[in-house]
């Protein structure tokens, strides 16, 4: 049985024009993840985002293969990547300046381009070695990453979408804290002869969707189709099977730079 900690899955609205994924990452995920480095919060909390983003984005695939997401600038984080594979493997590395510590004392989440600078969000999407890779790129303009990744869909895939990330560490049942994220992203269905003109329902869906909380997100007692009951129980709302995350790391983080550069 899947463990809904670790997981992401599809569903569909039923009487509006929209369809989405819903991931969550915890103990078995992004905490292995995050504590593998001591990163300053700020890059912990970017990261993990990125992680949950990757699972969200990754989970849409219909091949097999992986899905990278990036960005590169000259801050103090120069380099961030979350990559998922078709098969639930996750893995995710961030590269600091040497003046990075000095610099992100701060306990609070900062904007990707703070962090990383000038630069741009790159998706990779690779179906091995018989097929090219495919990438879309946008600036890092948006406040949170969510929103970078939201003008990723717009300009890349003419596809409106709502993404909502949420990050926290909280205390555990022994001594230690465990890091915890959830994700939600929403895209709206086109139109078509059945359907007719989808844009008030996409208006109505988008509404619903803006009442999630990052406590709600990241709840691990809240499962996740009482979460999308809450969010959509008045249009309704269909929850498929959920697809196990496992964090998958079997190369250090020389060889994984090696890989990215390449």
């Amino acid at each position: 049985m899947t463990d809904p900690r670790d997981a992401v899955a599809a569903f569909q609205l039923e009487t509006a024009p929209a369809r989405g994924r819903i991931a969550r990452l915890g103990a078995g995920t992004i905490d292995a993840i995050l504590r593998r480095h001591d990163y300053p919060r700020p890059v912990a909390l970017l990261l993990g985002e990125a992680l949950a983003l990757a699972a969200l984005v990754g989970s849409l695939a219909k091949f097999e293969g992986r899905i990278t997401i990036q960005a590169e600038g000259d801050g103090s984080v120069r380099l961030l990547v979350a990559e998922y594979r078709t098969d639930g493997g996750l893995r995710g590395y961030a590269r600091l300046s040497d003046d990075a510590a000095a610099t992100l004392s701060v306990q609070h989440a900062v904007s990707p381009a703070a962090l990383i600078g000038a630069g741009a969000l790159v998706l990779t999407i690779d179906q091995g070695p018989a097929s090219d890779q495919m990438q879309g790129v946008v600036p890092l303009e948006g406040d949170t990453l969510a929103a970078c990744a939201e003008a990723y869909f717009e300009r890349s895939e003419q596809t409106p979408t709502r993404i909502r990330l949420a990050v926290v560490e909280e205390l555990g049942p022994g001594a230690g804290a465990v890091w915890r994220a959830g994700g939600v992203l929403l895209q709206r269905i086109a139109g078509d002869d059945a359907r007719g003109d989808t844009e008030e329902g996409w208006r109505t869906a988008s509404i619903l969707f803006e009442t999630v909380t990052d406590a709600e997100l990241a709840d691990p007692e809240l499962a996740p189709d009482r979460l999308l009951f809450r969010l959509f129980h008045e249009v309704g709302v269909r929850l498929a099977d959920a697809s196990a995350l496992a964090d998958f790391c079997p190369c250090d983080r020389d060889r994984l730079a090696a890989v990215l550069r390449g």
